[in-house]
């Protein structure tokens, strides 16, 4: 045989040492573990849902701030974000803190009855309350949003009302309502509950007439409760 012979044999005997090798080493690592398949789950197969932990938020200005959650919804998780005398803009300029920090599953949203106090149009108080739930919408994807509409007034009680009247707020409320079916949301109606036959805030409803009293938090807490299950 030719030296290149030889060198042709020699070279095949290792190819297939090696393969022996190499398959007896896959063989034990099977047999002992070492090596494991991997599963892979595609979207078709197995979604993954964000879950938000139950974290419920009322978001508004003295009508929220006064509304002692703990007593009308005791053992529930609720967050009193609401500041006495804020406005539409206020809480625009402090979402982050009013709101994104508490992480909320759900929201309750009362705010505008400020911005008649200072002047602000229907236009310009409509139009603030959908760039509040556009935020939370865009920071917040799995919250849930309720929008309550603005409460009745009463300028008989005192003067506390100022120049609010319940014309303009019934005209707040129609565009609000009808921007929660535009974009799928949940309005809350508590005007029509608290209203007496000429549409004002009933006086058992109020201390002022402008916020709740006991009476009329109990109304209202009875309505949210239906949304807080």
């Amino acid at each position: 045989m030719t030296k290149q012979g030889i060198r042709i044999r020699k070279a095949l005997y290792i190819v297939l040492w090696l393969g022996t090798l190499f398959s007896l080493i896959l063989c034990l690592g099977i047999a002992f573990g070492f090596f494991t398949k991997e599963k892979i789950v595609t979207k078709e197969v197995e979604k993954e849902v964000q879950v938000v932990p139950d974290n419920y938020l009322f978001l508004g200005d003295s009508l929220t701030d006064y509304f002692d959650l703990e007593t009308y919804f005791p053992g529930q998780p609720v967050v009193n974000s609401g500041i006495a005398g804020n406005t539409t803009n206020q809480i625009l300029t402090s979402m982050k803190t009013r709101v994104y920090d508490y992480n909320p599953s759900k929201i309750f949203l009362l705010i505008g009855t400020n911005d008649l106090r200072d002047g602000k149009s229907q236009e310009a108080v409509v139009q603030n309350i959908e760039e509040i739930i556009e935020e939370i919408q865009t920071n917040r994807k799995q919250t849930e949003i309720f929008v309550e509409s603005l409460y009745p007034v009463n300028a008989s009680v005192s003067s506390a009302v100022g120049v609010r009247s319940n014309a303009t707020i019934q005209n707040i409320n129609a565009q609000l309502e009808e921007y929660c079916k535009e974009k799928n949301l949940t309005y809350i109606d508590l005007y029509a509950k608290l209203q007496d036959e000429q549409g004002n805030l009933q006086i058992q409803y109020t201390a002022d007439g402008l916020h709740l009293s006991d009476a009329g938090y109990q109304v209202v807490a009875e309505v949210l409760q239906e949304y807080l299950k």
